[in-house]
């Protein structure tokens, strides 16, 4: 323990003035529950104002400028939480609960075979351009998502689309897949004359393609974007009519913003938790998170981390507790697999796990031919989030055993971008979880380019078996069999040691009080919140 303090206050001394200020983003989680307060002293500029008018608009940050208004766009999470208002799939899965809700479609069939679903598009669905929501529009935006980069995941069973009339489509698979009712969720749809209309432009301009509550009315991407109600949207015209967007990649300067009234709901600095739970003008929730942090390890990068044995020494060397206690204030869970067992259908909770155990590490450092050393490169990370603090334990975890590496901090859009071109040594990063574990196939598999971080594709690892288990294991619907199939896939990629599990986060909430939220774990809807 003492030696585990000592490496902590390491760490807060590296970080400086940092601890007090900044703390970790949102991301993504499963409600494990939460506890909500109102909270004692202080007052925002605008309270009083608030008293004696209702307010129709809400003011919200994210963490990156927005890269694209396209449903079927690059997926970084900034971008999905902004897109998810604009636009919905045939049925909704609530995170919480993962229980499906009929959204563009008001109901479904399947056939014997379970190869084929009938949906009934409802309606009263519109797009944002008064256009009827039409059986051809679903599958043009079926169609169009299975060919765009990073979506294979979802979109791995799908084999044509078909419009039986004009509010009737049958989706038709290849093979029964157990996951497609949670996957399907996922797929926006979107109008197809709009954004045939625009063309290459689309996703950088004002578009009016969605079917969602809100339509976007205001498009500056490194300044400000705005969305209005839908006034025809099926569901009746959402209580909250503006939403104001501003990105603040820098999170001291986003909770300076929500403390001075500019902000009504953040995703809150852990640093600062017990100051935000203390002020009478906020409410609070932590809910568990859905969310993998980990370590992604480029083999292609160096000669070192190729060495089997080095990649393993890095994974042993790391102590997730202290990750925990410096990102989270051990709020957040220690990851033993990439995918949570207790929040995604058919996630295996045995096997191969990398627990902490430095002494291995040196025994593998040496085995590998590295008994004095050695150094692997840059670890990648984003500069004021947890991510950076996980990265300072990871560097010191490793120069402990030997393992030298130095922390490169990179705007979080960078980073993502040069992590999915394979361009960095090591990367502490993390993604939110949908509810199933075919969904970790966009992390593994041959056709996730765009989309992977680490390319299994090559002579060293057998990455067509990993192909064909995932493609497998959708066509088993027995639950334990399921289970057990990826348990095996699981192992396989562990094994690897290129895709190091660390945290399932925790998401720290806090808004203005006057506002009703109805958190979620991933994302959040802004047509379920009001004001008072």
């Amino acid at each position: 323990m003492k030696k585990k303090l000592a490496l902590l206050m390491v760490i807060a001394m590296t970080a400086g003035l940092l601890l007090s200020a900044c703390a970790p983003s949102g991301g993504g989680g499963q409600n494990g529950g939460g506890n909500e307060s109102q909270n004692q002293g202080g007052s925002t500029p605008d309270d009083s104002q608030q008293q004696t008018e209702k307010r129709d608009s809400v003011n919200l940050s994210i963490k990156a400028n927005l890269a694209s208004i396209d449903a079927h766009g690059v997926r970084n999470l900034q971008d999905l939480l902004v897109r998810q208002q604009m636009y919905e799939g045939l049925y909704f899965q609530d995170e919480a609960t993962l229980e499906m809700e009929p959204r563009v479609a008001e109901s479904y069939e399947v056939s014997e075979d379970g190869k084929t679903y009938t949906f009934k598009i409802r309606s009263n669905a519109k797009f944002h351009n008064g256009d009827d929501v039409k059986a051809s529009d679903v599958v043009w935006s079926w169609t169009r998502a299975s060919q765009a980069p990073g979506w294979g995941a979802y979109t791995s069973s799908f084999d044509s689309a078909e419009a039986i009339d004009d509010k009737t489509v049958a989706i038709h698979l290849k093979f029964p897949d157990a996951s497609f009712l949670c996957n399907m969720c996922k797929i926006g749809i979107m109008s197809e004359k709009v954004v045939t209309e625009q063309g290459d432009e689309f996703g950088t301009k004002v578009a009016l393609a969605g079917t969602g509550p809100y339509m976007i009315t205001y498009l500056d991407n490194d300044v400000k974007w705005t969305l209005e109600a839908f006034p025809d949207y099926y569901r009746g015209e959402a209580a909250i009519k503006t939403i104001n967007y501003t990105p603040i990649v820098d999170f001291s300067a986003g909770l300076l913003a929500f403390e001075s009234g500019e902000l009504d709901w953040y995703t809150a600095p852990i640093a600062n938790w017990n100051d935000l739970v203390a002020n009478e003008n906020y409410k609070t929730e932590i809910m568990a998170a859905n969310h993998i942090t980990y370590l992604a390890i480029n083999w292609l990068a160096n000669d070192e981390l190729g060495n089997d044995y080095v990649r393993k020494a890095i994974a042993y060397s790391l102590d997730k507790e202290s990750m925990n206690i410096a990102g989270f204030d051990g709020y957040a869970t220690e990851a033993s697999y990439m995918e949570n067992p207790e929040y995604n259908v058919g996630a295996p909770d045995g096997g191969l796990v990398y627990n902490y155990d430095p002494e291995k590490s040196k025994e593998l450092l040496a085995e590998g031919g590295f008994p004095n050393g050695v150094t692997v490169g840059k670890l990648l990370c984003f500069p004021g989030s947890h991510f950076e603090k996980c990265a300072q334990v990871a560097q010191a975890n490793m120069e402990a055993v030997g393992i030298h590496a130095e922390n490169e901090l990179v705007e979080e859009y960078t980073a993502l971008t040069r992590a999915r071109a394979q361009e960095y040594d090591m990367d502490m990063t993390g993604g939110s979880q949908t509810g199933d574990y075919s969904a970790f196939a966009d992390k593994v598999v041959s056709t996730g380019v765009g989309s992977y971080f680490v390319k299994f594709e090559g002579d060293k690892f057998d990455y067509k078996k990993f192909d064909s288990m995932f493609e497998e294991g959708l066509q088993i619907m027995d639950p334990a069999e399921r289970k057990a199939h990826y348990q095996e896939l699981n192992d396989m990629i562990m094994e690897t040691a290129c895709l190091i599990p660390v945290l399932h986060k925790a998401q720290p909430y806090v808004w203005n009080k006057n506002l009703n939220v109805v958190n979620q774990p991933n994302n959040y809807n802004v047509y379920d919140w009001s004001w008072n």
